[in-house]
């Protein structure tokens, strides 16, 4: 049957095959580009999600640090207060007195020091 058909080799038809190429050839480019861009925008679209989740990493390991940072400020103003309290205490007269007396069993003119059994046994407890 497809013997029977027979083609006719005039300009219109000649005018009408080179339409069908030209249309197929940019087509083809069309989709060529298409792709190139399309692959272009994939690339750049991962890249964009790699740096995303990288910043996302870097960041919580920036809120961790900042909390031990923040825990360690904390530790160290407590340590602070307990030292300024200690030195305010260690200023005052009687505080003194009354370490001497029972640290090193230090005493005033007259007086007599005894050591009680309970004495010793918080002071064992206390070593």
């Amino acid at each position: 049957m497809a013997q029977k058909i027979k083609k006719l080799d005039n300009e219109f038809t000649q005018s009408q095959n080179k339409k069908k190429k030209t249309v197929s050839k940019t087509r083809q480019v069309v989709r060529k580009r298409l792709t190139l861009f399309g692959g272009i925008l994939v690339i750049i679209v991962i890249v964009m999600l790699i740096m995303l989740f990288m910043q996302k990493n870097r960041n919580e390991e920036l809120a961790k640090e900042r909390k031990e940072k923040a825990l360690t400020y904390e530790q160290l103003q407590d340590k602070e207060i307990d030292l300024k309290e200690q030195i305010k205490r260690l200023n005052d007269k009687e505080y003194i007195e009354k370490l001497a007396r029972s640290e090193y069993f230090l005493s005033n003119d007259g007086e007599i020091i005894f050591k009680l059994p309970e004495d010793k046994k918080q002071s064992e407890n206390n070593k």
